[in-house]
């Protein structure tokens, strides 16, 4: 019977409760307390933030923030820890993840790079390389400065490593976000900045990857090599054997139907998600996978402004806000004391900023951009956000990043966070395409 809490038998013989059990609906309520207070809290928050000159993405951010140990957690410790309780953490741990895929795959759909810049890849290249290996050796030479003032105890050699990787690490999912909601991803400072924050942040996936097992005494070259080449084998099977094939697919579907019908979106959905899984197991994570295949059919027009207006507005009104919101709960900005801790921030950011924002600068005036287009650069590359949470959590999860040091590089994060939209907004000024919002779900009409 439909109201009968029935066990179904697991592989390994353990008991799976029914889905309309009374486990699940206690799950389902708590689940739903959350998202209606973080939904709540968002849509507050951003309004405000707005109203500041920020984008969405800051207003959610700092909506996590707010519901964290930070502001509700000092105030009513008991109500935080009632309403977030850690055993629901797996559930929007993989609700984010999920909603990062699709924005990860909105962002390869929205930036034009073949049309600026055609085929040479010479500035993505030297751009992302310079913006990564500069802050990542700054990082590793100032870091024993820092380590000697730990409040606990880690090993020096990891500490440097994962300190390095804080320094070097740029935010796709949030600049990305920041430059559509903008309305600037048809620039060609977008598409450079994207271009080299997505080699950036695939190289540094593997790098912490690879630090990890190092940390852990389980670094091979058996597990790099097989990785990188897997990675390349990959990249070529999309682009160069499926690419062709699926934009050949999805202009057939349009053109037998005059747009995309609602049978069409599982299919890419189920491509998206396939992709995901391959570089998830090819261990530069599953949100890189949405990339690629955004990247390999972005040419098709049609395609993305249905997509946005069919598919996007759910991703964007419940997806993201989960993603950003609730990965600002675990920031404590209380775990910084006194002017010690004070002065030690402010020297995290300019190690941090000189290197990521200097070293962008540097590198995209060599390859000919104009002061003001490799400043923007600059800056966008400087942007952190949620992927620096992420490898920092990492560390933390390993016992190389003390709570006070942690809560500091998250403070830098969010800084460079939140000075990225309105210098972008300033510096871009006039560049704007408001024809097509891309920072929120197209029009019904198109």
């Amino acid at each position: 019977m439909l109201g009968s809490t029935v066990a179904a038998q697991l592989p390994g013989g353990a008991a799976a409760e029914s889905a309309v059990g009374a486990g699940a609906e206690e799950i389902t309520l708590q689940l739903l307390y959350q998202l209606i207070v973080i939904l709540l809290a968002t849509r507050l928050v951003t309004a405000i933030v707005r109203r500041l000159g920020q984008t969405d993405v800051s207003g959610e951010i700092l909506a996590g923030v707010l519901l964290g140990p930070s502001l509700l957690g000092a105030l009513f410790p008991g109500f935080m820890h009632t309403l977030f309780p850690v055993s629901t953490g797996p559930i929007f741990t993989g609700l984010a993840q999920v909603g990062l895929i699709f924005l990860m795959f909105q962002i390869g759909l929205e930036f034009e790079f073949q049309r600026h810049l055609g085929a040479s890849l010479r500035p993505i290249v030297v751009i992302s390389a310079v913006s990564l290996v500069l802050p990542f050796v700054m990082g590793y030479v100032s870091a024993p400065w820092f380590h000697a003032r730990l409040s606990e105890p880690v090993p020096l050699f990891g500490f440097q490593l994962f300190f390095a990787v804080a320094m070097s690490i740029t935010a796709i999912p949030v600049l990305g976000r920041i430059l559509m909601e903008l309305g600037l991803s048809h620039t060609r400072t977008a598409a450079l900045t994207i271009g080299a924050a997505a080699i950036g942040d695939v190289s540094g996936w593997l790098v912490l990857g690879a630090i990890s097992l190092l940390v852990k005494g389980a670094f091979s070259w058996g597990w790099v090599v097989p990785r990188v080449i897997g990675l390349a084998i990959y990249l070529a099977l999309v682009f160069v054997v499926i690419r062709k094939p699926l934009r050949h697919a999805i202009a057939d579907h349009f053109t037998r139907h005059g747009g995309m019908r609602p049978t069409f979106v599982p299919y890419i959905v189920i491509l998206l998600f396939v992709s995901a899984a391959v570089t998830s197991n090819l261990g530069v994570f599953a949100i890189i996978g949405g990339f690629v295949i955004g990247v390999a059919i972005h040419d098709d027009r049609r395609f993305v402004e249905e997509w946005k207006r069919r598919v996007w507005p759910i991703v964007w009104v419940f997806f993201l806000p989960i993603f950003f919101a609730y990965t600002g709960l675990r920031t404590d900005i209380a775990a910084i004391q006194g002017w010690t801790g004070l002065v030690t921030l402010l020297l995290i950011l300019a190690v941090a900023f000189v290197s990521k924002l200097g070293g962008a600068y540097a590198a995209a005036r060599l390859v000919g951009e104009g002061r003001r287009s490799a400043l923007t650069i600059g800056v966008c590359m400087n942007t952190r956000g949620m992927m620096e949470l992420i490898a920092i959590n990492i560390g933390k999860d390993l016992g190389l990043l003390p709570t006070d040091v942690f809560s500091m590089l998250v403070i830098m994060a969010l800084v460079s966070t939140f000075i990225a939209t309105p210098l972008i907004r300033r510096l871009m000024n006039g560049q704007e395409n408001r024809a097509t919002p891309l920072g929120e779900p197209a029009a019904a009409g198109g």
